[in-house]
């Protein structure tokens, strides 16, 4: 009898966490209306005021957000690492940051730093035109 419930119980979990899987996956692209906060159609200065915010928002507690950059002549050393390396760093949003920010049309951030937990904003014409979110717990081989 033991063995015929364990045998259940373990066709359970194998039956479940597929379907776990699925329901927690996402792959959605918004160009209208407005996705985790975010509004298709705000000013690239205003999405860049209300990162910290909504950014906290799309995370869990004990989660961070990071963004990839590329390691300059000016921080190697700093960082400790070659020229060219693209790293993660955990980013601030502070008012001296919005310049960089501001001269590119494609935002990324980094759930945890994972490439299967992410957001991308798209801006044309200084607006926000898409909001792209992707999450898998799961990496396919």
């Amino acid at each position: 009898m033991k063995t015929k419930s364990l045998s259940f119980v373990m066709a359970s979990l194998l039956l479940a966490y597929p379907i776990y899987l699925w329901f927690t996956y996402i792959d959605e692209s918004v160009t209208v209306g407005s996705a985790y906060g975010f509004q298709i159609g705000d000013k690239k200065k205003d999405v860049y005021e209300s990162l910290p915010l909504k950014l906290k928002n799309l995370k869990e507690a004990d989660e961070s957000i990071f963004i990839q950059i590329k390691v300059t002549d000016e921080i190697a050393t700093t960082l400790a690492t070659r020229t060219g390396f693209d790293v993660m760093i955990e980013p601030l949003f502070h008012d001296v940051g919005y310049t960089v920010f501001s001269s590119q049309n494609t935002w990324y951030f980094y759930i945890n730093g994972s490439f299967f937990n992410s957001l991308k904003l798209e801006f044309c014409e200084e607006k926000l035109c898409k909001i792209y979110r992707h999450r898998k717990y799961f990496e396919l081989p």
